[in-house]
C-alpha cells in the first residue's frame, strides 16, 4: 500500500492538538499497527505538542507531516524557534531522556534534532510485514520442488547451473553481508557509547541499568557457553592453542590496531570494535567540540541499519539458493543436522529462563505462576510475529499495570532493554558459533571459548533489532572465529526459526529483568505484582 504524503501547518492550541493526535492514529491503522502501539504513539504525539505549547505559547505555528522515505514511514512535529527538546524529562538527573542515539532511532521512540532554527521531533514506524515464517515455508517448498528438475534434466546441466549460476549469486550476497558488516559493528558500537556515555542524557539510574543489562547478558552467554561446549565440543590440549603466557598475550595484544587501514582490510572485528571505542570514547569526553562527529556517527548508524533492512528483503532468495544448491551437491544432511543446536538452544533458554523466574518469585515473594501469566500475552506476541516492536505495546502495558513497575521507570527502561538487551540473541549466536566451530572441526581452546563469549554477547548488544541484522552478526562472528564463511549459509537458513523463539523470550528476560531493577530503586508496587 502506497502511503499518502500530508504537509499541514497548524497553531499551537489545544484544538490542534486533538486534531494532529487524531490524524496520528488514523495514519498508524492505516499502518496496521498494533493498538497498544498506536494508544501509546498517540499519547507521545500530545504530549510532544503540549511541550512545545507550554514553551513557545498558542499563538505559534507548528508544521505536521506525514509521510515515508525509501518504504519507511514516519510522521515529524516541526517548530520554528529557539533550541527546545520536548523530549527532556525533569527527572533526566535520575533516568535521562529520550536524547540518546542508543534508543531515539528505534521505532516508535520520538528523536529530536535541531537545524537552522528548525526544532524537529520524528516519530518512525514499520509496515506490518508477512509473517517471516511463510516466506521460509515458501522458499523451502520452491527449493524442493525446483531441486526434482534433476529426473528430467542432464546432469551435466544441473552441475552447470549450480556451479555457475546458484554458487554466483550465493556468493554476492555472502559478500553484499561482508561489505556491510564493519560499518555495522563500528557505527553500532560506537553510536551506543556515545548515547551512553552522554552524562547531559543518561542519569544515575539510566547509566546502572544498562550496566546492568550488559552484565546480564555476558553471564547468561558465558553460562550457555559452558554447556554448548559440554554438548558439543572438547577443549583442545594442543600448544599451540592452549593457555600458555606468549600465545595470550599475542592474543590480547592483537585486539589492537597497528593502523586505521588493517582492520577493515583483514576484517578483523575485534580492532575495529577497539576503534569504534578509542574514537566514541574521545567525542564524549570531547562533548561539544565533537559535536558534529557524534551526528555524523548517529547518523551513519542510521544509514547502516536501513540498509541492513533493505538487504534482508533478499533473505528468502538467499534461503531458496542455499537450500537447492545443497539438495543438488547431496548435502543436505548440512541442513537437516540443525535440529541439534536448535534443542539445545531451546532446553538452555527455557533452563535460564526457569532459573530467572524462580529468584524474582523469591525475591519478591510472588508465585511463579502469577509471573507467567502476567508475561504470557507479550510472549505469545513475540513468539507469534518475532517482531520486538509488535510486542513492545503489551510488555510496556503489563509492566507497569500489572506488575507494578513504576510508568516512568517503565517508559525509560522498555526502549532502552528493547535496543540492548537481548541475552537470547546472544544466545542464538553463542550455541551456532561453537556447533559449527565443532562440525569444521575448529580446535577450541579455552582463549577461543572467552573470545567466543565477547564477541557473541558484544555483537548482540551492538546489532540493531532490524530484519537483517542478524545475518550480518553472522558474518562477524564467524570470521572472528575462524570458522568457514559457508557455515553462514546454514545457520541464515534456519534464522528465522531462531528469531521467532529469541524475539519471544528476550521480551520476557527483559521484563523480569526490569522488575528486579525496580525493586532495587524502590520503584516496584509490590501489591500489584503480588495479585493473581
Amino acid at each position: 500500500m502506497k502511503l499518502k504524503s500530508e504537509k499541514e501547518t497548524y497553531r499551537l492550541t489545544p484544538a490542534s492538538v486533538d486534531t494532529v493526535s487524531e490524524k496520528t492514529e488514523k495514519f498508524l491503522k492505516e499502518l496496521k499497527a498494533q493498538n497498544k502501539n498506536i494508544i501509546e504513539t498517540r499519547l507521545s504525539v500530545e504530549e510532544l505538542l503540549i511541550g512545545f505549547m507550554n514553551e513557545f505559547g498558542e499563538e505559534k505555528e507548528f508544521t505536521y507531516v506525514e509521510s515515508d522515505f525509501l518504504g519507511k514511514p514516519y510522521i515529524s512535529i516541526n517548530v520554528e524557534g529557539k533550541p527546545f527538546n520536548p523530549l527532556e524529562k525533569e527527572e533526566s538527573d535520575d533516568f535521562g531522556n529520550w536524547s540518546s542515539a542508543l534508543i531515539q532511532n528505534a521505532d516508535y521512540t520520538p528523536s529530536y534534532y535541531f537545524d537552522k532554527g528548525i526544532n524537529t521531533v520524528t516519530i518512525r514506524f514499520s509496515k506490518k510485514q508477512a509473517n517471516p515464517i511463510v516466506k521460509l515455508a515458501l522458499a523451502i517448498v520452491l527449493a524442493f520442488l525446483v531441486s526434482l528438475l534433476k529426473f528430467v534434466v542432464p546432469a551435466q546441466t544441473i552441475e552447470f547451473i549450480r556451479e555457475n549460476i546458484l554458487e554466483s549469486f550465493y556468493n554476492a550476497f555472502l559478500g553484499l553481508m561482508t561489505t556491510i558488516e564493519i560499518p555495522l559493528v563500528f557505527l553500532s558500537v560506537a553510536c551506543g557509547i556515545i548515547g551512553i556515555g552522554d552524562s547531559a542524557v543518561f542519569g544515575r539510574i539510566g547509566r546502572k541499568m544498562i550496566m546492568r543489562f550488559v552484565t546480564v547478558i555476558l553471564f547468561f552467554t558465558s553460562l550457555a557457553g559452558v554447556i554448548f561446549s559440554m554438548l558439543f565440543t572438547t577443549f583442545s590440549n594442543d600448544n599451540n592453542s592452549g593457555i600458555s603466557v606468549k600465545v595470550g598475550l599475542d592474543m590480547l595484544l592483537d585486539i589492537i590496531p597497528k593502523n586505521l587501514v588493517d582492520p577493515v582490510a583483514n576484517g578483523n572485528t575485534m580492532q575495529i570494535v577497539v576503534m569504534a571505542i578509542i574514537i566514541s570514547v574521545s567525542v564524549v569526553v570531547l562533548k561539544e567540540k565533537a559535536r558534529t562527529i557524534s551526528k555524523v556517527i548517529n547518523e551513519g548508524n542510521r544509514i547502516i541499519v536501513y540498509i541492513t533492512e533493505l538487504i534482508s528483503k533478499l533473505l528468502p532468495v538467499f534461503i531458496f539458493i542455499i537450500l537447492l544448491n545443497m539438495i543438488w551437491s547431496k548435502n543436505i544432511h548440512l541442513f537437516v543436522d540443525m535440529w541439534k543446536p536448535i534443542v539445545a538452544f531451546i532446553g538452555v533458554l527455557v533452563l535460564l529462563f526457569a532459573l530467572m523466574i524462580a529468584t524474582v518469585s523469591a525475591k519478591e515473594k510472588v508465585k511463579v505462576t502469577t509471573l507467567m501469566k502476567k508475561m504470557l500475552q507479550t510472549f505469545l506476541i513475540g513468539f507469534g510475529t518475532a517482531s520486538s516492536v509488535a510486542a513492545n505495546g503489551e510488555c510496556s502495558e503489563s509492566l507497569y499495570r500489572t506488575m507494578g513497575v513504576n510508568k516512568r521507570f517503565v517508559e525509560f527502561g522498555q526502549p532502552t532493554g528493547g535496543v540492548i538487551f537481548m541475552p537470547s540473541t546472544a544466545i542464538n549466536f553463542i550455541v551456532c558459533a561453537i556447533y559449527m566451530a565443532s562440525y569444521y572441526k575448529i580446535k577450541v581452546s579455552i582463549l577461543w571459548f572467552i573470545i567466543a563469549i565477547i564477541v557473541c554477547s558484544f555483537v548482540a548488544i551492538a546489532t540493531p533489532p532490524v530484519p537483517g541484522g542478524a545475518i550480518a552478526a553472522y558474518t562477524v562472528i564467524f570470521s572472528q572465529l575462524g570458522i568457514p564463511n559457508e557455515a553462514v549459509a546454514i545457520v541464515v537458513a534456519l534464522d528465522i526459526l531462531f528469531d521467532f523463539i529469541s524475539t519471544a523470550f528476550d521480551g520476557s528476560f527483559l521484563q523480569l529483568e526490569l522488575i528486579r531493577q525496580a525493586d532495587e530503586n524502590k520503584m516496584l508496587n509490590y501489591d500489584v505484582l503480588r495479585k493473581e
